[in-house]
């Protein structure tokens, strides 16, 4: 057996370093669970599972959920319409998310943990919800670029009462 003091001391991560990965988890796992929540939001079997009633799992997935409550329903299509133009299909984005999901969920199951694997499948699924974000993003400022100055004023109203609903009245 060997004495304990001929090995040396394992180094340890200082607390910023876990503070900082302790956070970018947290926010890797809070997107996960945004996106995660809209692929669970659509109806199967229909091809317009990017509406519910409110219009937003499309929305969500594209991270534009506040303006699924701002935008009216024909905003909110005309805006659907736009990604769709692009030869995108939600649904396919959102199983292929929920796929690297599921790559995530093997490599925390792996064992022995691979934090190789695990930071991979975190950084693809990462990937993957920054580029919905970008087309939703550039797909709304197209559809706010054909509105009248009246029409985004009455957006930026609808944003202003929904955020005070969510939010409260700070």
């Amino acid at each position: 057996m060997s004495d304990p003091v001929d090995r040396p001391p394992k180094p340890r991560a200082g607390r910023g370093l876990k503070i900082l990965l302790a956070l970018s988890l947290a926010v890797n796992v809070a997107v996960a669970g945004l996106i995660g929540g809209a692929f669970l939001g659509g109806r199967p079997g229909n091809d317009d599972a990017d509406r519910d009633r409110r219009g937003a799992p499309a929305l969500r997935t594209l991270g534009l959920g506040p303006f699924a409550a701002a935008l009216d329903r024909d905003d909110r299509d005309t805006l659907v319409g736009l990604v769709r133009e692009q030869g995108i299909s939600l649904r396919d984005e959102r199983r292929a998310f929920g796929m690297a999901l599921r790559d995530v969920q093997q490599a925390i199951r792996a064992e022995p943990f691979d934090r190789s694997a695990a930071e991979t499948a975190l950084a693809q699924s990462r990937d993957r919800v920054i580029g919905l974000q970008e087309m939703g993003h550039t797909a709304l400022l197209d559809l706010i670029d054909g509105m009248s100055a009246a029409e985004r004023a009455e957006l930026a109203d609808s944003l202003e009462r929904m955020m005070r609903r969510v939010g409260g009245r700070r």
